[in-house]
C-alpha cells in the first residue's frame, strides 16, 4: 500500500511532509514541519483501511479531543487535527530519541536508579491523565518515548477512553497482550488500576531486561496474565533492592484491589524505595498470590475430570475441617489483640522542619515517610501538610507521610532573553521549573541563532511548570530590491527606503534613450533578494551627448546647493531658487534636531539637469 502523504506535500495547507516516521496497527506518523511556526512536528495519519469505518474514524477524533487537553510535560503535546480530501489526521509533539522498548533492547537493561527516574516519569504521565478522567489502556514501552535529554514522554492515546466506554464493544481485546492486565485480558471493564499494572509490567522490564509472560501468540500470554505468576524480579536479578521487587509484584498482583489504587500511590513507594524508606508494598504477600492463582488453576483443571468412583467416607476431612476453624479462631484473637492495643495520638508537625518533623514523629514511636511539594503559603524545607493529622490515633510504628515545602509555586521572574543562545535560555528554564517553547524568525537586532523575542515579558511571574515561547533569530530579515530603471533620482532613492534599503553610489552617464535625471542601471539587479539595510548603487543620466566640444558642468545643468542642517523651509526656498523641485522624507531617531535636513539625495555638489527632484530626509 503505497504511503497517504508524499515528502514535501503540504497538509492542510501548513504542514509540509519531511518524511514517514513508522507506522503502527492504526496509523502512519510523518515528520512535518510547521511552515506557520517553523518548528517540527510529528502528523499521524489513520490508515486508509480504516476510514470507511465509522467507530475508528470516532476513536481517533476522540483521541485529539482528549488528548489535546493534556497539557504536561511527561506527555506527547496534541497540538492540531484536522481532515483533508477524507484523510483524518492528528498534529504532535516531535520528540527526537528512541522509545523505552528500543533503548531496553539496546542496554539489555536498566540500572534500578534509571528505572525508577523512568518509572517516577510515567507515573506523573498517568496521574496526569487520570485525573483528567483519560485511561491510556495501552501503557507499554513501545509507546513511550525517551527524549535525548533523559525525559520519559508517553505517547499514542489511540486507545485511550474518556468517561463512558461506549467506543469499546464488550469482551474485546485492545492493546499489547505481554502488558494487559488480567481484567483487561479476560475483556472485563478497566480503570486507572489496569494502567498502574502496565506500568507495573513496564518497571519489571526495564530492571530484568525481559517481560515477565512470554508465548507463541497474543492469547497464549493474555492467559498467563490472567492464571500465572511471574518470575520474580529478585529472582533475575541477584542483588536487585527488596522495596522495588516488592513494588514491582505489587503493581502487578492479579486482583485490582491488591495493586496500588493510584498512580500518586504507587509513586510514593517508588520515591520512599530511592529514598531507603519504608514502602506500602512491603506487606504484599507474594506467596499468598501465588497459592490463589494455583488455587484457582487446580479448581480449573478438577472441571476437566471424570467424575471418581465413590469411595468409603473418611474421618480425616472432618479432622481436617475442625483443626482450620481452629486456626481461624487464633488468628481472630490474634488480630482482635493487635488491633486492640494501646494507640498514640499522632503529633502535629505542620510548620516544623523537615529534620524536627521526623523526630517528633519518631520520638511517638511512628516512622516517617517524606515528600516533597510546592507550597505558597509554607517556608521551603517546613512541613506543609501531614496525613493522617495531628491528634490521630495509631498503632505504635505506623507511617506518617509529610510533605515538605519546595518554596514556593511561583517562579522567579523572568530574564530578558534577547542575545541568549536557545540552549542558555532552556538551561535557565530548566532551572525554574519552566518550560520552553522554542520558535524561529528573521530579525535584524540580533545574530543568528540568538533569542530576538520572547512571550511573556521579561520581568512576568509565572507558575512553575508555565510554558515560554520564544523565538530564535535565522538572520536578517531580507528584501527584494525594487526596479529603479526610468525613475528620477528622488523617486529611485524614495522607492529603496520603503523597501528597507539604502543609496549606494549614485554616478552619472549620457544615454539617448533614457532622458537626463532618470536612473540608467542598478546594481544589484532587480528581484535580487538582499539583507534589509544593504546599499544599492544606480546611473543617472545626464541626456544625450553633445557634438560640440564639452562644456563646463555648471553649464550642462544645476549644481545642487548644500543645504544640509537648514531648517526644512529654508533648505526648500533654496532649492527652488536653484529651480529644482524638492520632495520630502522623515526619518526618527537621527539624533539630530527635529525639521531639519539631515541627508540630501543627490547629494550637494552633484550637477543634475534644472528642473530635477531633489530629496531631503528630515529628522522626525
Amino acid at each position: 500500500m503505497s504511503d497517504v502523504f508524499q515528502p514535501e506535500q503540504v497538509i492542510g495547507g501548513r504542514y509540509r511532509v519531511v518524511r514517514k516516521l513508522g507506522g503502527g496497527g492504526m496509523a502512519d506518523v510523518y515528520l512535518c514541519e510547521d511552515r506557520t511556526l517553523g518548528r517540527h512536528v510529528a502528523v499521524k495519519v489513520l490508515l486508509t483501511r480504516y476510514l470507511s469505518d465509522p467507530t475508528f474514524v470516532e476513536r481517533f477524533r476522540r483521541e485529539a479531543k482528549a488528548a489535546a487537553g493534556l497539557n504536561q510535560q511527561n506527555l506527547v503535546a496534541i497540538y492540531d487535527w484536522g481532515e483533508v480530501d477524507g484523510t483524518y489526521y492528528i498534529v504532535m509533539e516531535y520528540v527526537e530519541g528512541e522509545t523505552l522498548k528500543d533503548l531496553i533492547r539496546r542496554r539489555g537493561r536498566l540500572s534500578g536508579n534509571e528505572s525508577v527516574a523512568v518509572t517516577l516519569q510515567l507515573l506523573a504521565a498517568v496521574d496526569f491523565a487520570h485525573r483528567s478522567g483519560i485511561v491510556h489502556r495501552d501503557i507499554k514501552p513501545q509507546n513511550i518515548m525517551i527524549d535525548r535529554d533523559g525525559t520519559a514522554k508517553v505517547m499514542d492515546f489511540g486507545i485511550a477512553r474518556a468517561g463512558d466506554s461506549g467506543m469499546t464493544e464488550a469482551g474485546s481485546i485492545l492493546g499489547t497482550a505481554q502488558y494487559l492486565a488480567p481484567e483487561q485480558a479476560k475483556g472485563y471493564p478497566v480503570d486507572e488500576r489496569s494502567d498502574l499494572y502496565s506500568v507495573g509490567v513496564c518497571l519489571y522490564e526495564m530492571l530484568t531486561g525481559t517481560v515477565p509472560f512470554k508465548g507463541d501468540s497474543a492469547v497464549t500470554v493474555a492467559l498467563k496474565h490472567v492464571n500465572e505468576v511471574p518470575v520474580e524480579p529478585s529472582e533475575l536479578v541477584p542483588g536487585l533492592p527488596y522495596a522495588l521487587n516488592q513494588i514491582v509484584l505489587k503493581a502487578m498482583a492479579k486482583d485490582p484491589a491488591d495493586r496500588y489504587q493510584s498512580a500518586a500511590e504507587f509513586a510514593r513507594d517508588v520515591r520512599a524505595a530511592r529514598e531507603g524508606g519504608p514502602v506500602q508494598a512491603a506487606a504484599f504477600d507474594a506467596d499468598g498470590e501465588r497459592t490463589r492463582v494455583m488455587g484457582a488453576a487446580d479448581a480449573t483443571s478438577v472441571l476437566d475430570q471424570p467424575m471418581p468412583p465413590r469411595r468409603k467416607k473418611s474421618r480425616w476431612p472432618l479432622i481436617l475441617v475442625i483443626l482450620l476453624l481452629a486456626i481461624i479462631v487464633a488468628v481472630a484473637v490474634a488480630l482482635w489483640w493487635t488491633m486492640s492495643g494501646n494507640k498514640t495520638a499522632v503529633p502535629s508537625v505542620v510548620g516544623q522542619t523537615k529534620v524536627a518533623a521526623v523526630k517528633a514523629l519518631e520520638k511517638d514511636g511512628f516512622k516517617a515517610a517524606v515528600q516533597e511539594e510546592f507550597s505558597d503559603r509554607v517556608a521551603e524545607g517546613s512541613v506543609s501538610r501531614q496525613s493522617p493529622t495531628g491528634g490521630t490515633k495509631m498503632r505504635e510504628g505506623a507511617t506518617v507521610d509529610i510533605w515538605v515545602s519546595k518554596g514556593s509555586q511561583k517562579a522567579p521572574a523572568l530574564q530578558d532573553f534577547e542575545g541568549w543562545t536557545a540552549s542558555a535560555v532552556d538551561d535557565w528554564l530548566s532551572k525554574n521549573d519552566l518550560v520552553g517553547e522554542p520558535r524561529t524568525g528573521r530579525s535584524d537586532k540580533v545574530a543568528e541563532g540568538q533569542v530576538f523575542r520572547q512571550d511573556p515579558a521579561p520581568g512576568t511571574e509565572l507558575d512553575r511548570g508555565d510554558t515560554v515561547t520564544y523565538w530564535v533569530s535565522r538572520g536578517v530579515p531580507q528584501a527584494t530590491v525594487p526596479d529603479l530603471t526610468n525613475l528620477t533620482q528622488a523617486d529611485a532613492e524614495t522607492r529603496l527606503a520603503d523597501a528597507g534599503l539604502d543609496v549606494g553610489t549614485v554616478s552619472q552617464s549620457t544615454s539617448t534613450t533614457v532622458p537626463a535625471g532618470s536612473v540608467i542601471s542598478q546594481d544589484p539587479a532587480a528581484d535580487t533578494k538582499v539583507d534589509k539595510g544593504s546599499t544599492v548603487s544606480f546611473v543617472v543620466s545626464t541626456g544625450s551627448p553633445s557634438p560640440s566640444p564639452s562644456p563646463s558642468p555648471t553649464s550642462a545643468g544645476v549644481a545642487v546647493p548644500n543645504v544640509y542642517g537648514m531648517p526644512s523651509t529654508v533648505a526648500a526656498s533654496e532649492l527652488s531658487a536653484a529651480g529644482l523641485t524638492v520632495a520630502f522624507r522623515q526619518k526618527a531617531n537621527t539624533g539630530q534636531e527635529p525639521g531639519t535636513v539631515v541627508k540630501i539625495r543627490p547629494d550637494a555638489g552633484t550637477v543634475v539637469p534644472e528642473g530635477s527632484t531633489v530629496l531631503l530626509v528630515i529628522a522626525s
